[in-house]
């Protein structure tokens, strides 16, 4: 006996339902597809640091320093997690500058370069620029009190001091480098090009890099690095007596708690341009890459070899020589030797700063755990230059002296 066949509407029926069951299917498969590439595609997209460090910061004075030999145990506690080099900002934001590697071998070849030293606020500043200034008779694009720079409408070389009871006056080019209008005013005015700058200073590392210096006219940077704890005891006694009203009076462990008193990580910030948000690992690893290739590193606490790393790298040497007798174009630190001069400045008569700030704070005490909390990145940073410097900076110096 033959089955009756299906009904041609049972037929028509059973093809719509397996066409709905494939269309699902395909829109299932298309929609896992996306999601499985686009976590692809995020994980190895380039990231980086935001592309402007707005934080207004200010140079402050410093003198050279010896760390307690207990510090040199103060460790970072840094992510562990692991990113692709792809993940890393190019380092070719600083393409206006020279590697370290190229400032031994290109000495002399090079008639363009101009030294740029990245002020860290409370690391040494103010002796080095009177050092820059005073010892080895340097032009300097950089910040002055006794200079009024809207007085100005060309730029020019000025007198003006470094400021201070122990300023004896230096030459200036006039336009606020330490500032950014005044970086603004660089790049307006071709500073680069003038041939009036031996040595540029500011805190912007990537505004002034960037906005007042090119490739033909590259920066050779320079700066110096000091513990970042100490360093931020003596930046809040700095603020405690010159800067904050006598209404505003935190203590340390306020200071250190509260971020509208400081910015955390300050040097990982600056070196990335991260001015907003958490200081992430790949900011971290951004900023070693741009000390390691970029920054000709020297250490508050051996202040002696690095001065002299320096004016090695810098070929300064010319200009620490015998007294001249002062002149309106020479003025050695007041008739000292070049060497001379330099020993005062940095054994004899640094400009003031807290010395000893540190000396009251007891190591793992609430205030020293929190600024070392808040100083996480800067101080793996202070670390690893600390390595560079003993290490392939070192070698630099070493094949140089032998040449």
């Amino acid at each position: 006996m033959l089955l009756n066949p299906p009904s041609p509407k049972l037929i028509i029926g059973t093809r719509r339902s397996r066409c709905k069951v494939i269309i699902i299917l395909a829109f299932a498969l298309i929609l896992i597809t996306h999601v499985i590439y686009g976590k692809i595609d995020k994980q190895t997209s380039t990231t980086g640091p935001s592309e402007s460090f707005s934080q207004h910061l200010t140079t402050t004075k410093a003198a050279s320093e010896t760390f307690p030999a207990d510090l040199h145990t103060t460790t970072a506690d840094l992510s562990q997690e692991e990113y692709n080099d792809s993940e890393i900002i190019d380092t070719a934001f600083f393409e206006n500058s020279r590697d370290v590697k190229d400032q031994p071998i290109t000495m002399g070849l090079y008639g363009y370069d101009i030294p740029f030293l990245w002020s860290i606020p409370k690391s040494g500043t103010s002796t080095i620029k009177g050092i820059l200034s005073e010892c080895l008779n340097l032009r300097i694009a950089g910040s002055s009190s006794q200079i009024d720079y809207d007085s100005y409408d060309q730029i020019q070389v000025v007198n003006g001091g470094l400021g201070g009871d122990n300023s004896k006056g230096g030459h200036f080019v006039n336009v606020n480098f330490g500032y950014l209008p005044g970086i603004l005013k660089a790049q307006e005015w071709k500073m680069v090009e003038s041939g009036l700058v031996d040595v540029a200073i500011t805190s912007y590392i990537h505004e002034g890099i960037t906005e007042a210096f090119d490739h033909i006219h590259p920066a050779r940077i320079f700066t110096v690095l000091r513990h970042p704890i100490l360093r931020m005891i003596s930046l809040f006694n700095h603020h405690k007596d010159a800067t904050w009203d006598k209404d505003i009076n935190p203590t340390l462990l306020e200071y250190a708690s509260d971020s509208q008193y400081h910015v955390d990580n300050w040097m990982t910030r600056a070196l990335s341009n991260r001015h907003s948000g958490p200081v992430r690992n790949q900011d971290y690893l951004y900023a070693k890459r741009v000390l390691k290739e970029k920054v000709l590193i020297l250490l508050l606490d051996e202040i002696d070899e690095s001065m002299e790393r320096l004016v090695t790298f810098m070929d300064w040497g010319r200009r620490l020589g015998p007294p001249q007798p002062p002149s309106d174009s020479v003025d050695l630190g007041g008739g000292l030797s070049g060497g001379e001069c330099l020993e005062s400045h940095l054994h004899f008569n640094p400009v003031d700063a807290h010395d000893n700030d540190h000396s009251s704070v007891v190591r793992n005490s609430e205030e020293w755990q929190m600024l070392e909390y808040i100083s996480n990145y800067d101080i793996g940073l202070y670390w690893y230059g600390k390595e560079l410097f003993d290490g392939e900076q070192k070698k630099l110096y070493n094949n140089l002296m032998l040449e």
